[in-house]
């Protein structure tokens, strides 16, 4: 394999990654969420000689829920724009077949043998699908992303 082939199926591996930060955010967010509300829940019912930390500790963990949250909600756009990125430069083929093997690989995160599973191809077929695809690609990808190589 190439350089350049090596560099494609990388660019377009950015798309798994994107996914998988915005999965392990919104993760983040919940536990954010949690330990807002368990603070929440212990200052309630403490209003004899409640002291303003635990106003103060419920006020923080909500002011880090809320950044949190704009995080992942940042992070869950980026992963639609570089998903779009990908799908435009995969529909540049024009060919279904090759454009179907990449979809499933690179945008629905399939493995090679779920990919064959599904499109019906034996795994080594979906190979080789996939490394004609990439070499058919890697001339664009390189040219139009010169800056995403970096």
């Amino acid at each position: 394999m190439t350089e350049t082939e090596l560099t494609t199926r990388h660019w377009l591996n950015r798309a798994f990654y994107a996914d998988k930060k915005a999965k392990a955010l919104e993760m983040l967010v919940r536990q954010c969420r949690e330990r807002a509300e368990g603070l929440s829940r212990c200052s309630e019912g403490n209003d004899k000689g409640r002291s303003d930390g635990a106003e103060n500790g419920t006020e923080n963990a909500l002011m880090k829920l809320a950044e949190m949250e704009r995080k992942a909600d940042a992070q869950r756009v980026e992963a639609v724009n570089v998903s779009a990125e990908i799908q435009a430069i995969i529909s540049e083929l024009h060919d279904d077949d090759l454009e179907a093997v990449l979809i499933h690989r690179y945008l629905l995160f399939k493995t090679v043998e779920q990919t064959a599973e599904s499109i019906g191809y034996d795994p080594r077929t979906v190979m080789r699908k996939i490394k004609k695809a990439i070499e058919k690609l890697s001339p664009n990808v390189i040219e139009c992303h010169p800056v995403d190589m970096i």
